[in-house]
């Protein structure tokens, strides 16, 4: 099976005023269940509608829409599983004969049966995967994407990441690092303007991946945590909170602090952390 196995966190995601995020991309597909509300998640201009009680799954290194719209006085709230995407792979290998859809788009889980719904739960919880085996974790996990593929929601077909997604992928590993180009291009083996040239036939750039990822990630933070946003500011490379908040605006249109119902009550998936790693949630669910 798999001898390192990185144990995926759940995450509770919440959110107290209506809101759409454009061009949201998860480094690592997610598997998740609206709690409270209403999500609408837009891909290739195809609309899918999740409410209260409906699972879904949301592809990995693709650009998506999400609207969060709470119904009240309940906050919008998504319980959100990142599940390493090998793991889906030799799920579905071993399922054999699956249709596997082309172009990644979220699906929608037509009828969940209830012990999936409970392993889904279990999951959910890093603190139980952590005490089995990586063998059975990894089993538990599987088992978890082979429901969601029987219920109708399968993992489009494997493709090679472009370069902004290996790009995005390192910076998601260390957003608070002085990246620079020189330091990418290092990383990649290859000139700096060669770097550059090349994430322009793209259609970004170095400083707008990098910006990106590092506003992804603290959306991310702000939905999951109770973490203070200067804290947060400093998470993603910024000392500066009023150049964070001003960039973050820009990015998503709204204030970081209106991203939050009541910061009091954020919190992680039965955890709280001071340093979230790599693998935690990046983007949203």
């Amino acid at each position: 099976m798999h001898d390192v196995l990185p144990i995926p966190a759940g995450a509770v995601i919440r959110q107290g005023g209506r809101a759409c995020f454009y061009r949201l991309v998860n480094t690592c597909p997610l598997l998740i269940q609206v709690r409270s509300g209403t999500k609408i998640v837009t891909a290739h201009d195809m609309p899918l509608r999740l409410t209260a009680g409906e699972f879904g799954l949301l592809p990995d290194n693709r650009p998506l829409t999400m609207e969060n719209i709470p119904k009240a006085p309940q906050s919008y709230e998504t319980l959100a599983l990142p599940v390493p995407r090998q793991l889906f792979e030799d799920a579905y290998g071993r399922m054999g004969a699956i249709t596997r859809p082309s172009t990644a788009v979220p699906a929608k889980v037509s009828d969940m049966p209830e012990q999936a719904a409970a392993l889904f739960e279990f999951c959910s919880d890093s603190e139980n995967l952590i005490k089995l085996p990586v063998p059975i974790a990894a089993a538990r996990l599987m088992e978890l994407i082979t429901w969601f593929a029987l219920a109708g929601a399968v993992l489009g077909e494997a493709q090679s990441l472009l370069l902004r997604d290996r790009l995005r992928h390192m910076i998601e590993k260390n957003p608070a690092f002085d990246w620079t180009l020189g330091h990418a291009a290092r990383s990649f083996h290859m000139s700096e303007a060669t770097l550059r040239r090349k994430l322009a036939a793209e259609d970004t750039s170095f400083s707008e991946t990098l910006s990106d990822t590092r506003m992804t990630r603290a959306l991310g933070l702000l939905h999951t945590t109770s973490v203070p946003i200067a804290h947060i500011a400093l998470e993603v490379g910024y000392d500066s909170p009023s150049q964070f908040a001003a960039r973050f605006k820009e990015r998503f249109g709204i204030n970081p602090r209106h991203v939050r119902s009541n910061p009091d009550v954020f919190e992680r998936t039965r955890t709280e952390v001071e340093h979230l790693g790599a693998d935690a949630l990046s983007g949203g669910g």
